[in-house]
């Protein structure tokens, strides 16, 4: 027994399943802590009313008062206990609050008890470093409908450690750097940034760095005076002027002109601008949060974009995992968007066929989440009864393409390439598994490297040893 579990830390569980409560104690009290119990969020406030608790493990959904309220009622209580929300049912909005109102982790139910006393112990190694993380927002919620509406679905681990990240980052001003394939939906999360800070009701103003000329990005950020160049025929204000108080949503910020950046940069440092043309100094006050789907560290080695602008934005960075990554959250992105269709547009179907759905499933979907909204709407409209057939969807998802390339259908094919009878097999079907791997993925290592199930260096090594081999 680790010396850190004494009788020093207490922990209270609110539940209302008695068979529940009674395991984790029974896990608990191995551990030497004193425990709590209570049955509902109302008697767990009760309890913690009367004792200082250290640990509280709580459960989201309850009769009475839900686990997002007795948080909140909690952390004014106890502001220093490390609460863990325990859910069924985890949505994006259940994990923003969760973390906006400073809870310590959660985890989805039905879990192992081992996963319980791993958090209770990351909860008692932060206690022990630390007895002040008073975290508490007076933010208002959010209106889950909103969330939805805006399209961030999801239940992978990957988008629940983003739904985490949004949480901790809202109710501070930080600067917060989004990376990620085009099409993963970052301005969605940078809405839902803003939507849970302080600055909510303030202006949220969206640029595509990468659509405005570069000859006008100055122009368009910081404003200009009448007369400072041919056609400006009178003053214009800006977006970091008409934004002040509230957020800047910097899209691709990796295609802005080194002169721009130089200017994201005194903004940053010292929340001033000047217009084009102008001599007057303008004080704002905005909150910056940028995007990009380039390699921005690539891009500051090779002195296309300033390292003190990197660091300045990638304070904190949310990267969004692409959708062939996360392919759990496609079924249930697939039900919001047809939801979404028929809402606009009636008679549509509302359910994909099961071989449909598990096309839809196993494709890759190079233009993320972006190209699957593309694909629903187009199948939902040209489909001509009320679920979506196989024979509706387009091509490029019912024929195995370069990047659908699967494991089964590349032995396949190198099954057929092969004499089975001739000598050094073993070796020829490495060499051809790696040509066709390369061969059905454009030429592009990393996706070849993915189908093999080997790293990037792993298949380079392999073919300097193959090329030194002739």
């Amino acid at each position: 027994m680790s010396a850190k579990h004494t009788n020093a830390y207490s922990v209270l569980i609110i539940d209302d399943e008695d068979a529940l409560r009674y395991s984790i104690k029974r896990a608990l009290s191995q551990r030497a802590f004193t425990i709590y119990e209570a049955d509902s969020g109302e008697a767990g406030i009760e309890v913690a009313k009367k004792q200082k608790m250290d640990i509280i493990l709580l459960d989201n959904r309850m009769k009475g008062m839900n686990g997002i309220e007795a948080l909140q009622h909690l952390r004014g209580i106890c502001p220093d206990a490390k609460i863990i929300v325990m859910t069924a049912f985890s949505t994006t909005q259940t994990t923003i609050e969760a973390m906006k109102f400073g809870a310590f982790d959660y985890v989805m139910k039905p879990f192992d008890l081992p996963k319980i006393l791993s958090l209770v112990d990351s909860a008692v190694d932060v206690i022990s470093a630390t007895n002040k993380n008073k975290e508490q927002s007076s933010i208002e919620d959010i209106n889950l409908e909103e969330d939805i509406k805006a399209g961030i679905i999801g239940n992978s681990l990957s988008m629940q450690t983003v739904y985490k990240r949004i949480g901790q980052v809202s109710s501070s001003d930080v600067t917060v750097l989004i990376t990620g394939e085009s099409g993963t939906g970052k301005e969605l999360i940078a809405r839902a940034v803003h939507k849970n800070s302080l600055r909510n009701n303030k202006p949220f103003i969206a640029v595509n760095c990468s659509a405005i000329p570069e000859n006008l990005i100055e122009s368009e950020l910081f404003g200009h005076e009448k007369g400072a160049f041919t056609g400006a025929n009178q003053q214009r204000i800006g977006y970091f002027e008409q934004c002040d108080s509230g957020t800047i949503f910097l899209d691709e910020i990796g295609d802005m002109p080194l002169a721009a950046q130089t200017k994201i940069l005194r903004a940053l440092q010292e929340g001033e601008i000047l217009r084009v043309g102008g001599s007057d100094v303008i004080k704002v006050d905005v909150r910056i949060i940028a995007a990009t789907n380039k390699s921005i560290e690539s891009m500051v080695k090779e002195g296309t974009f300033r390292e003190d602008l990197y660091y300045r934005l990638n304070v904190v960075r949310i990267e969004l995992p692409p959708l062939r990554e996360r392919k759990e959250d496609i079924p249930l992105l697939i039900n919001f968007l047809l939801k979404k269709v028929s809402k606009n547009n009636q008679g549509v179907a509302e359910v994909v066929a099961s071989d449909a759905m598990a096309a839809l499933t196993e494709y890759e979907w190079p233009g993320n989440v972006r190209e699957l909204e593309n694909v629903m709407h187009r199948s939902a409209v040209l489909s001509q009864g009320d679920s979506i057939l196989l024979k509706d969807l387009p091509s490029e998802i019912t024929t195995l393409g370069p990047s659908e390339l699967s494991e089964s259908n590349l032995f396949e094919k190198v099954y057929t390439n092969l004499d089975p009878s001739a000598g050094d097999l073993l070796k020829r079907v490495e060499v051809e598994l790696i040509r066709i791997a390369i061969k059905h993925s454009n030429e592009d290592l990393s996706k070849a490297a993915k189908v093999l199930g080997i790293t990037n260096a792993a298949l380079k090594k392999k073919l300097s040893a193959l090329e030194s081999e002739k």
